[in-house]
């Protein structure tokens, strides 16, 4: 898929790189607009990132970058993922724009493997779907084969993670198997788009405390019981 022109766009946060043909996505539309996507979010998460990193996975053209690195602590690093080849390329432009030097963004989607997959970056009439590209088993019209890593195969030991947040188009239980170390080092707040699998943060972490603690926008926030957020 090639690389396609970008729209300049700016917010109280700073200037983005808006990817052209997707004004029908919440994200694109807003920022176009002056404003700024799910406010409560980034709010939410710059109040309780403390020291620590934050892990953004599903980062799209970067839409929650420039709000999230300027509310980073010294020294405290974001490690954000896109795995559409596409919106990869506008989130590396954003970073630019607003010459942010405490993120690493890594062209990857992440999983319980280290490994290729099928991801679907287009309909079957060739649309960009942006934000909603997915993980697929089957080849097909729109669908591409990128990277997947576990972010235990790439974050740091030494690093310890505050907040881990993922917008995967409902790839989150994958994404957090290969996150477990990270998950049993420094018991992160998980903000998890969409995800109503109770049960299952129950029987992988509730060894660890978590329990359901809130909703911000359409995102359901984990963390261990002790944690006051």
């Amino acid at each position: 898929m090639s690389v396609v022109d970008s729209l300049e766009a700016q917010n109280e946060y700073g200037r983005y790189s808006v990817p052209p043909g997707l004004d029908h996505r919440p994200a694109v539309r807003l920022i176009k607009s002056g404003k700024v996507y799910e406010p409560r979010t980034i709010q939410f998460m710059r109040q309780n990132a403390g020291q620590g990193d934050i892990i953004h996975a599903g980062t799209f053209f970067g839409d929650f970058l420039p709000g999230l690195s300027a509310g980073m602590a010294d020294g405290a690093r974001i490690w954000a993922f896109e795995p559409n080849p596409n919106s990869h390329h506008h989130a590396r432009q954003t970073i630019a724009l607003n010459d942010l030097g405490n993120i690493t963004l890594t062209h990857a989607a992440v999983s319980n493997a280290d490994r290729e997959i099928l991801f679907k970056t287009c309909d079957d009439q060739g649309n960009p779907l942006g934000g909603h590209s997915r993980y697929v088993e089957q080849d097909g019209p729109g669908v591409e084969s990128v990277p997947s890593i576990r972010l235990d195969s790439v974050i740091p030991s030494d690093r310890n993670v505050s907040i881990l947040q993922l917008d995967v188009e409902g790839h989150e239980r994958a994404a957090l198997e290969g996150a477990m170390d990270i998950i049993a080092r420094s018991r992160p707040i998980l903000i998890l788009e969409e995800f109503r699998y109770k049960r299952w943060i129950k029987a992988k972490l509730g060894h660890l405390g978590y329990e359901l603690k809130r909703k911000v926008h359409a995102n359901r926030v984990f963390a261990p019981a002790d944690r006051v957020l």
